[in-house]
C-alpha cells in the first residue's frame, strides 16, 4: 500500500502537469489571435453597433450623425424594398434554407465519405468530382451556373419535365402535401447541397481514416456487419467532427446569401446607418442559430472526443 500511493501521486501530478501545459501553450497559440480580434476588429465592430442606431449623412470632411435609436432595425424588418425583394424576405428564406440544408447536408457529406472510404477503382478521381465545385464556387462561376437554372431550362427545352414530373406523380399517390413540397424542394436544392458538400466531405473522410483500424478488424473478427461498425464505430468516432461540419456549413451558406448583396447595395449607397443595422441582425440571426446548434449538442453530447471518459 504504501508503495502504491506515491505512485498514484505521480500520476496525478503527472497529469495535472500536462493540462497546465496544454493550457498554457493553448494560450500561447490563442494570443495572436486574440491581438488580432481586439485591435483589428474590435473597435471597426463597437463602430458598426454604434452607426446603427444613426442616421449617417457625408458632409464636407466629416460625416454628420443623427441618433435615431432604433429606426434602422426597425425600417430594415418592416419597410425596406429593394427591387423585387426585401431584407427581412432574403434573411427569412436564408434561415429556412438553413434549417433544411443542414441536416440534409450532414446526412449526403457522411454517406460519400463513407462511399469513398471503400477501396475501389477511381476512388482518386471520384475524391476529386466532388471536391471540385469548391474550386469552381467562385461568383463567376455561379453566375455562369446560374445556381442550376441553367440545367433546368435546358430541361425544360427538351420536354423532360413534361415528360416526368415529380410533383404530379407525389400527389397522384395520396402523399400528404407538406411532404410532397419537402421532397420537391429538397430536389430543387441538389445544387446548392452539392456546391456545398466539398469540404463537409473532405473533413468526414479525413475523421473517417483517422479511427484505429483494430478497430474494424476486432469487429470482423467478432461477425460485425458493415451497418453494425458504422453504428458502433463510425459514427461515434465522427460525431466529434459534425460540429466543425455544421459551423462551417452554416456560415458557407450565410456568406452566399442574397442578404450579403442587399448589405452590400445599402452601404454603396452610403446609407452607413441602415447597412450597419442590417449587418448586426445578420451577425444576430447568426449566434441564435449557433446557440441553438451548440445546446442541441450538449443535449445530444455530440461534438466531444469518443475517447474522453
Amino acid at each position: 500500500m504504501e508503495t502504491t500511493k506515491p505512485l498514484k501521486q505521480r500520476k496525478q501530478s503527472n497529469m495535472n502537469s500536462y493540462k497546465k501545459q496544454k493550457t498554457i501553450w493553448g494560450i500561447i497559440f490563442l494570443t495572436p489571435w486574440l491581438i488580432g480580434v481586439l485591435f483589428l476588429f474590435g473597435l471597426p465592430l463597437f463602430e458598426s453597433f454604434r452607426y446603427s442606431f444613426y442616421k449617417l449623412e457625408a458632409a464636407s470632411g466629416r460625416i454628420i450623425s443623427t441618433f435615431i435609436g432604433l429606426d434602422n432595425y426597425f425600417y430594415a424588418f418592416n419597410e425596406h424594398v429593394l427591387s423585387n425583394s426585401s431584407f427581412k424576405v432574403e434573411l427569412i428564406n436564408t434561415v429556412v434554407d438553413v434549417l433544411i440544408n443542414l441536416p440534409v447536408l450532414l446526412i449526403f457529406s457522411l454517406f460519400i465519405a463513407v462511399m469513398l472510404n471503400a477501396k475501389f477503382r477511381g476512388r482518386a478521381v471520384v475524391r476529386a468530382i466532388f471536391f471540385i465545385p469548391v474550386i469552381l464556387n467562385s461568383a463567376a462561376v455561379t453566375s455562369a451556373l446560374g445556381g442550376g437554372d441553367v440545367i433546368t431550362q435546358i430541361l425544360e427545352q427538351s420536354n423532360v419535365t413534361q415528360i416526368f414530373d415529380l410533383e404530379y406523380y407525389l400527389v397522384s399517390t395520396g402523399l400528404n402535401a407538406a411532404f410532397i413540397a419537402f421532397i420537391v424542394g429538397l430536389i430543387g436544392r441538389i445544387y446548392d447541397i452539392l456546391a456545398l458538400s466539398g469540404v463537409p466531405i473532405l473533413l468526414f473522410l479525413a475523421s473517417i481514416q483517422s479511427v484505429p483500424k483494430h478497430l474494424y478488424e476486432a469487429a470482423k473478427i467478432e461477425g460485425a456487419t458493415a451497418y453494425e461498425m458504422f453504428w458502433l464505430i463510425t459514427l461515434p468516432n465522427v460525431s466529434a467532427h459534425i460540429i466543425t461540419v455544421t459551423v462551417y456549413a452554416l456560415v458557407d451558406t450565410f456568406l452566399t446569401s442574397p442578404v450579403s448583396i442587399i448589405i452590400s447595395t445599402e452601404l454603396n449607397s452610403q446609407k452607413w446607418g441602415l447597412a450597419s443595422a442590417m449587418s448586426w441582425i445578420y451577425v444576430g440571426s447568426i449566434a441564435i442559430i449557433l446557440l441553438v446548434i451548440f445546446l442541441l449538442a450538449k443535449i445530444f453530447n455530440i461534438g466531444g472526443s469518443h475517447y474522453e471518459s
